[in-house]
């Protein structure tokens, strides 16, 4: 009976041995330093679907990757330990001390060569003239390991009205001609910080329409010479494109303040130029907001900054990650 104790010991043994053999063996190797102290990490943006849009007929160039400068920040302190910038793909490789790192990536920006801390990122502001080429992209990750998956999402907010109708109750209107001139923004944000809320300090459009250098077709829809709406709907999506704005309250003051972004149809009835405009409150980023029918059915505001009034029509606003925000059962006005 001992022998038979002692030959089950032993089997035991060269089990437990043989086993954890097994498991060391695919263990994934573990990055030695060299001998300045640091790994090569590999960084990368996670997949595609976050930096396409859910219409690639209408924004799929600037949504492309152009360029991306990836940062790593010491974990303990905040400052840069190292830095690449590529162009063309969506990966990098980079040198950084072995630890937790806090990676950010930072998509279509101009040169972000002089930052030497995390919140020297964070704090930088980004244009919305940055955006003609391409949607500015930021996102962040922090790991330890050699190969590093970042999400970015857009700074930019994106609005689409999809279509205008007229729909007089007014006889005498239904008869007039109903030119659709122009569709566009206006108190439009033109800057803002890499990261979380930042105060805007560059404003587009004041109250009124702008054709901005370089920003007019992410603002503005000209319609050459115009579509006659008593003739039929115009039913061609107008996209435009701006940065955040979370301002609150809103403001009608005749000098200037901030207040709500607002989308406008400007109409020419009857030789008369009237205006549609539609609060586009506390829009944020990487946010779609759609409008799928602007119905008017009397003379709109003579003024571009005053927003048609509730019994115009309403419509709500539900907020999603670039996608679609759909405006419920169309805009009655």
């Amino acid at each position: 009976m001992r022998k038979i104790a002692f030959l089950a010991a032993i089997a035991a043994t060269l089990c437990t041995v043989a086993c954890n053999k097994d498991l060391s063996s695919s263990q994934a190797p573990v990055a030695v330093p060299d001998e300045d102290g640091r790994v090569e990490v590999k960084v990368s943006i996670k997949g595609d679907a976050l930096t396409k849009s859910a219409n690639q007929d209408i924004d799929e160039e600037l949504s492309e990757i152009k360029s991306v400068q990836f940062f790593a920040f010491n974990d303990n302190d905040d400052k840069l330990d190292a830095y690449v910038k590529v162009t063309n793909s969506n990966e990098g490789v980079m040198r950084v001390k072995s630890g937790l790192k806090k990676y950010w990536a930072v998509v279509n920006a101009p040169d972000l060569t002089d930052i030497l801390t995390l919140d020297d990122l964070k704090n930088t502001r980004t244009l919305l003239s940055d955006n003609t080429d391409g949607f500015v992209m930021v996102g962040q990750y922090n790991s330890n390991a050699t190969s590093v998956p970042i999400s970015v999402s857009r700074i930019a907010t994106r609005v689409i009205l999809k279509k205008v109708t007229a729909a007089f109750t007014n006889p005498a209107e239904a008869a007039m001609d109903c030119i659709l001139k122009r569709i566009y923004l206006i108190n439009v944000v033109g800057d803002a910080t890499l990261y979380g809320n930042s105060t805007p300090t560059i404003w587009y459009a004041k109250r009124q329409y702008e054709a901005v250098s370089g920003l007019t077709e992410h603002l503005n829809t000209v319609l050459s010479p115009g579509h006659n709406l008593k003739n039929g709907a115009y039913e061609i999506p107008s996209i435009h494109y701006c940065y955040p704005n979370l301002q609150q309250p809103d403001s009608q003051a005749t000098t200037w303040s901030p207040r709500f972004t607002r989308i406008v149809a400007e109409v020419e009835l009857g030789g008369t130029t009237y205006y549609y405009p539609i609060n586009l409150q506390y829009i944020s980023g990487n946010k779609s907001y759609e409008i799928e029918n602007l119905t008017i059915t009397r003379k709109g505001s003579t003024d571009p900054d005053i927003p048609i009034t509730v019994n115009d029509g309403t419509f709500d606003i539900s907020v999603a990650n670039w996608t679609v925000v759909p405006i419920t059962n169309g805009v009655n006005i």
